[in-house]
């Protein structure tokens, strides 16, 4: 949880508060008198009822998503990927799913293609106020159980989230320690969360 967030919950903390408070007061109930005073641990359980809601389920809808700016990426995403080798020149090209698992605090990124699976290993979701814009970040190798393991493929992803006609799609550039440098294009097709690559497909084609 980076300090943004931090300050937004923070924010968001406060001003529930006050608006609890104006909320006894309409019932003539002054939190701010000595009998008053025994109504602040009802105040306090209500904001952590509430908090317990939005972090399980309530970041999600988005109506209340913009207390945060927490995007759900839960699903399957589907696009292209470009590459090339810095060293000889060859250029690659081909489809990729990704695979997003999501709560408020982790993101899991888990892409296929017809060959290969990549599982992350360390990832970040932030959001930019000034442009208003959110990047996944995430770190990805071929093994799942030693992803820094100098003899395993690994790499890293920049994506930017956008939305075309209410469609999400991520994009952007991605490195790998085999001097290879690319770029992905997905959309997100599905909100399940497909466990192959032909899986995915039967997705794409629903």
């Amino acid at each position: 949880m980076n300090k943004e967030l931090l300050i937004r919950i923070l924010q968001a903390t406060v001003i529930l508060v006050i608006l609890l408070i104006f909320l006894f007061l309409s019932f003539g109930i002054n939190v701010f008198t000595l009998a008053g005073v025994s109504k602040l641990p009802s105040i306090l359980s209500l904001v952590v009822l509430f908090w317990g809601f939005y972090f399980s389920i309530g970041w999600k809808w988005p109506v209340l998503k913009s207390i945060a700016k927490r995007e759900n990426l839960n699903g399957t995403w589907f696009g292209t990927y470009t590459s090339k080798n810095q060293l000889t020149n060859a250029e690659f090209e081909g489809d990729i799913s990704v695979v997003i698992r999501q709560n408020f605090l982790v993101v899991d990124v888990k892409s296929f293609t017809d060959k290969y699976i990549n599982y992350s290993y360390g990832e970040a979701l932030n959001y930019d106020n000034k442009s208003d814009k959110h990047q996944l970040i995430y770190l990805y190798s071929q093994n799942d159980f030693k992803p820094t393991d100098d003899n395993v493929r690994r790499g890293t992803s920049e994506l930017q989230l956008h939305y075309d006609l209410k469609k999400k799609e991520l994009f952007g550039n991605f490195w790998t320690n085999h001097n290879s440098q690319g770029y992905l294009n997905l959309k997100k097709i599905s909100s399940k969360q497909a466990k192959s690559f032909n899986e995915a497909l039967t997705y794409l084609k629903k």
